[in-house]
């Protein structure tokens, strides 16, 4: 029998905020345990949770960015279950009214056609804390992370592979982070996924019974534990068995899923509003606002690039990755730099320093009107691209001005009695290697145009250096 392997996702994403949800603690502001942490934080008796507005903000906006429909009105309840790093015993939530509702998650299947999985809700919660578990078998709480604010993001099921699901959970951390409302640091636990997955026979129209797969934090978690959990619930079922639906854990080492509880249903939560929070209302004007906030989305960016500046489309991968990659390249092409030498630029010099250093485009010293000049000053023939290079490496400590290094080279030495003298000198010095390329062994013809351009201190134009070398051969 053939089956089909059914999922849906449940995304929990933290808000880039710089405070809590209901509180004024700094979000993920500390490294110790139980630092950030207040009486609101930790459930006193008697502290008030206030919402602040900019959880609203960034909640808006990714609802924005996820199509989803606004509600005008919607309201926080109280989710109720027990848990060691669950402090107050309860957890606000929104369940009756959510504030957006709809919405679809682009992403590309395993062929690589255009697919929307379709979402049910999105709602504002608040997090818990978070079990350390250590090695001598006792664990500890740290509440730090407690009432942060978070975005669950809950999609209709739908068939597809665990790489189709990966895919998914990728397109929203992308589009997140591209609005600036969540890092999507998934080591850090800043977004993970809950999967449920069901299998049917290939012929039926009527979804399985599934399984919810708790607290997956990597795109490869996410695919294989599908894939392994589907493969289980066939086995299952053509054992004659049946599936009960449950909470598993996925073990990546040994890549099976254990289980973990039975799957609670709503009722189980005892859901009743939250009466220390009033109703809230997203009037059209702060959904508008944020609209106007909203940066060029990436699918517009992409088609400009793709139709204005003529990038190849593998080009534009390292480009698109970050919204702020793209920024300042964009910053550069704005400063008068030839789009393409300026992406060359980019994916080359610019993205190696930062892979080598594990830094992002923020932390890079040099500005792109200086990148810019440098770019024009190649193109233009005043520098080579080596010395180039040479100058913007100097360029990278902070007390050196890009500028000022380009305007100290000055420009290439195209003079033929200056060219002449130093390629007659390095000729002379270097015998072996000018019988080796007269013998037609081209591979010395660099070692001198190094020679070359060490004796010049990089003033030698290279072109010219090269036609002055051929001449003297032939």
């Amino acid at each position: 029998m053939s089956w089909t392997t059914v999922v849906g996702l449940e995304i929990h994403a933290q808000m880039a905020t710089q405070t809590k949800m209901f509180c004024a603690c700094r979000r993920g502001s500390s490294t110790s345990p139980n630092e950030s942490i207040c009486p609101v934080c930790v459930g006193w008796p008697g502290a008030l949770p206030v919402l602040q507005s900019e959880a609203i903000r960034c909640a808006i906006r990714a609802a924005l960015c996820l199509h989803c429909d606004i509600q005008e009105f919607s309201r926080f309840d109280r989710k109720n279950y027990f848990y060691p790093d669950l402090p107050k015993g309860y957890q606000i939530s929104q369940f009756y009214r959510p504030y957006a509702l709809g919405g679809v998650i682009p992403f590309e299947r395993e062929d690589g056609s255009p697919a929307e999985l379709p979402l049910v809700r999105i709602h504002m919660e608040e997090d818990a804390g978070k079990s350390v578990h250590e090695s001598d078998g006792t664990s500890r709480i740290d509440l730090n992370r407690c009432s942060s604010p978070l975005l669950e993001i809950v999609s209709e099921p739908l068939p597809m592979t665990g790489k189709e699901a990966a895919s998914c959970v990728r397109s929203v951390r992308d589009l997140l982070r591209w609005v600036g409302v969540c890092d999507g640091d998934m080591e850090k636990g800043n977004l993970r996924c809950d999967v449920n997955v069901s299998v049917m026979p290939a012929e039926s129209s009527e979804y399985g019974t599934r399984t919810e797969l708790k607290n997956l934090n990597s795109f490869v978690s996410i695919e294989r534990s599908v894939l392994v959990e589907s493969a289980r619930q066939i086995e299952v079922l053509t054992g004659g068995g049946e599936i009960r639906q449950e909470t598993r854990l996925w073990d990546q080492d040994r890549e099976i899923t254990e289980s973990m509880r039975g799957k609670e249903d709503s009722p189980d939560y005892r859901y009743f509003p939250e009466p220390d929070l009033p109703v809230v209302q997203i009037g059209s004007q702060d959904v508008e606002e944020q609209r106007a906030a909203l940066p060029e989305m990436p699918e517009i960016r992409l088609s400009r690039w793709l139709n204005d500046y003529g990038f190849p489309q593998l080009e534009t991968v390292p480009l698109m990755a970050r919204r702020a990659n793209g920024d300042y390249l964009e910053e550069v092409i704005q400063a008068g730099a030839d789009p393409s030498s300026a992406s060359n630029w980019f994916r080359g010099e610019i993205l190696r320093h930062l892979n080598d250093r594990s830094e992002k485009i923020e932390d890079f010293p040099v500005k792109a009107a200086e990148l810019a000049a440098l770019i024009a000053a190649v193109k233009e023939d005043r520098l080579s691209g080596g010395r180039a290079k040479s100058l913007l490496q100097e360029a990278l400590s902070p007390a050196v001005s890009l500028k000022s290094l380009i305007e100290d080279a000055g420009s290439q030495e195209q003079d033929s009695d200056a060219l002449a003298e130093w390629v007659d000198q390095v000729m002379q010095e270097n015998p072996d290697a000018i019988a080796k390329i007269r013998a037609g062994d081209m591979k010395p013809m660099g070692f001198l145009m190094g020679q070359i351009m060490k004796l010049s201190s990089g003033q030698a134009h290279p072109k010219k250096v090269q036609e002055l070398i051929r001449s003297r051969l032939s």
